[in-house]
């Protein structure tokens, strides 16, 4: 084969590899922006809205993929790899909201690799959860979002395989020392507030107490006075 010949395939090549990219980053930018929206809608407790975006995220991600069939020059690419964790950090939260076992790697159809990345992720959303329902006084589900924070780091914490694992393993670690921090202050806060509340309930009981007895006794007195007379 020519000199000619042979450029001329690696730039028709390259052509093709281009396109392929733009049409992937575009995708790539709406699964991200799809599932950001089903991660808040979660959040706000919208999770029809967040099925509904989330099937919307799982069609594209299938369409991603086979964009990258025949491309193996993209498939880890830093943009594909950031959309796809992306997407099983939805999946995972919405079936952890709705307490359903998280999804199989293999049933929605991603590498181990990107789901223990994107399920590291999950941990950093779990904790807003437990955040917010500490700022409603729900002491105990943010128990159990902590909870799930720490069942999922802790069959992480020894595998050493991406190395990008480590990094946000790392991360999610500080990430449950500081909610379980916040949790302790919010949990004695709560019991401060639940015994003024009691010890509050009680003084109203003596103060109607005494409003009785004092409507007793100006009954007796009225009494007294009519007799008197």
């Amino acid at each position: 084969m020519r000199m000619e010949e042979i450029l001329n395939k690696v730039e028709n090549r390259l052509r093709e590899i281009n396109l392929v990219k733009e049409k992937t980053l575009a995708l790539s930018r709406e699964i991200i922006l799809s599932c950001r929206k089903g991660i808040q809608d979660i959040h706000n407790g919208d999770l029809d809205d967040a099925r509904k975006r989330l099937r919307v995220a799982s069609r594209k991600v299938r369409n991603l993929y086979r964009l990258l069939e025949g491309f193996p020059e993209l498939k880890n690419a830093g943009y594909i790899e950031n959309a796809v964790q992306e997407y099983v950090e939805a999946k995972c939260l919405y079936s952890i909201e709705r307490r359903k076992t998280i999804p199989d790697p293999d049933k929605i159809g991603v590498s181990y690799i990107t789901y223990l990345l994107g399920l590291c992720d999950t941990i950093g959303e779990l904790r807003r959860f437990s955040l917010d329902a500490m700022k409603e006084g729900e002491i105990d589900r943010a128990n159990d979002y902590l909870g799930f924070m720490e069942r999922i780091y802790n069959h992480i914490a020894e595998m050493d395989y991406p190395p990008a694992l480590k990094r946000k393993r790392d991360i999610a670690r500080s990430l449950i020392e500081k909610t379980k921090s916040e949790l302790a202050v919010a949990s004695c806060e709560k019991r401060i507030q639940d015994k003024i509340e009691e010890f509050r309930g009680f003084l109203d009981a003596v103060e109607k107490g005494k409003l009785r007895e004092k409507g007793k006794l100006k009954k007796e007195m009225d009494l007294d006075v009519d007799r008197f007379w």
